[in-house]
């Protein structure tokens, strides 16, 4: 909002800036499933997908920035947080069940941003319904090359990863261990991560069957020879306009693949962020709201028409 001049003040008067948005929780049956989103904001739909382990309220940061111009919706993925499990963990089941979950809001177009696990879905997404997604946006993506944290392959790879999901459960603080953890190897700046998020991955990982479910998609994604599943073929199909974005000294996934997914894709743009590592959202939040925000009012901005013939504006 503009400063504007009121008669008897001064035209130095400070720049009003508008109060956040308000950040909603909902629920919401999809084919039987009982899902969790959070929803903020209006204007053309974004659906937010977070990463594996995690659950929708790691994407407050955008939920607020990005809620003054758009519909911002982050869900709960099956299986984790408070959504119910669904059968198949692979990419793309779970872009299914993200399609279902779209079409149980009203929508048939939403503009799509996802991280690390999530841009795996969020690709999978574009690929089952090409019309319907208008604009892509993947944050420290998987899938974007074989290369992964050596740590991720023993975890799927060996029974360490049976041992750890029996153990954090019953162990004192297991989860405030694991979750601090994650936080050490995922940030290049750990003290910018904001509490908010580090209680809702203490949540996250507490929730019952949330971390089999994360075992069973690290399992399915990550082999000894590092990620089974390189999506790059798939990018050099998409017309989608595409952003990605990573940051500099990401030690989950290496910034290169950055490099590599921009060369596949055809409409494709790149951000990377210094001094950030595999969380860069929760670290550089103002810098990446900042790259996104103009990206989709380029590409996402127009109205969605639901199923019922409804206009989501």
């Amino acid at each position: 909002m503009t400063a504007y001049r009121e008669r008897g003040t001064s035209m130095h008067q400070p720049t009003i800036t508008p109060p956040p948005r308000a950040v909603e929780e909902h629920w919401i049956t999809v084919g039987g499933t009982s899902t969790r989103y959070l929803e903020s904001g209006k204007g053309s739909p974004v659906l937010l997908l977070h990463g594996e382990g995690g659950v929708a309220d790691e994407w407050h940061p955008l939920l607020e920035r990005l809620a003054t111009s758009h519909r911002v919706i982050a869900v709960d993925l099956p299986g984790y947080g408070y959504t119910e499990p669904i059968p198949d963990v692979d990419n793309a089941a779970v872009a299914a069940f993200s399609w279902d979950f779209v079409h149980a809001l009203g929508l048939r177009r939403i503009a799509v941003i996802g991280h690390s696990l999530g841009g795996a879905v969020a690709v999978h997404m574009v690929r089952q319904r090409p019309d319907g997604v208008p604009s892509l946006v993947l944050v420290s993506s998987a899938g974007m090359g074989r290369a992964i944290n050596p740590g991720m392959v023993v975890l799927a790879a060996t029974p360490l990863g049976d041992l750890t999901t029996w153990l954090i459960p019953r162990l004192p603080f297991g989860p405030e261990v694991l979750v601090t953890s994650m936080t050490v190897l995922g940030s290049r700046r750990a003290w910018r991560v904001s509490r908010r998020w580090w209680a809702s991955q203490v949540k996250a990982v507490s929730a019952p069957g949330a971390l089999a479910t994360t075992l069973r998609s690290q399992r399915v994604a990550v082999g000894p020879l590092g990620q089974r599943q390189v999506l790059l073929g798939q990018l050099r199909e998409l017309s989608t306009p595409t952003l990605v974005i990573w940051g500099l000294d990401d030690l989950m996934v290496p910034a290169w693949q950055a490099v590599a997914a921009r060369r596949s894709l055809r409409h494709g743009q790149l951000k990377l962020v210094p001094f950030a590592g595999h969380l860069v959202v929760m670290e550089a939040a103002d810098e990446v709201a900042g790259a996104i925000r103009p990206f989709l009012t380029r590409t996402g901005g127009n109205a969605s028409v639901g199923p019922e013939g409804g206009v989501e504006r």
